[in-house]
């Protein structure tokens, strides 16, 4: 770095010339500019937020699903161990549930219907369940009841969640229930 001496400024050889029509140099935003990087924000999240939430809640009703696949598979087996029966009585000893932070509880009826009840954190109550019905044609919304003993035809372990009962908002039900 190389040094001026005081006296060669003084004379005037380095001194900095300032134009009349240059003022001050301002440093920083000015309000404006910082209020609309406010008003992006905050429009960017008005948008982010509530697709964020929608995302978590269909995280926590594929916990609700992972957890209800071994009642399935309890139902499953009960049937083909006793036949038409009692689903609820047949998978006593092989289902147990503990309730988690998303799933509040899960029930085998006697048909063999699979009621998943979601948490508030998922849904507000009263529109929190997911129903599974055992079906042959998973695309129809009537279910077998697996505890009728004359049943028709032979339940093939096919599962539908698309009959009346389930309360869980459209945007939060899985793809195969739609």
């Amino acid at each position: 770095m190389f040094y001026i001496s005081k006296a060669l400024y003084c004379q005037g050889y380095f001194k900095i010339k300032q134009l009349p029509h240059q003022g001050v140099i301002k440093n920083g935003f000015t309000l404006i500019e910082l209020m609309v990087v406010v008003a992006i924000i905050a429009i960017l999240a008005a948008i982010a937020v509530p697709q964020y939430q929608e995302y978590i809640a269909r995280g926590r009703v594929a916990e609700g699903l992972s957890i209800a696949a071994s009642a399935k598979l309890a139902v499953s087996e009960a049937y083909a161990a006793n036949g038409p029966s009692s689903m609820a009585l047949g998978t006593q000893g092989a289902f147990k549930f503990a309730a988690s932070k998303s799933v509040k509880a899960i029930t085998i009826e006697d048909t063999g219907a699979i009621l998943i009840e979601f948490t508030t954190a998922v849904a507000a109550d009263g529109s929190n369940l997911l129903v599974f019905y055992p079906s042959n044609n998973p695309h129809v919304e009537k279910g077998i009841d697996l505890a009728n003993p004359s049943l028709k035809e032979p339940w093939n372990g096919n599962w539908s969640c698309k009959g009346n009962g389930s309360t869980l908002a459209i945007n939060l039900l899985p793809s195969e229930c739609r």
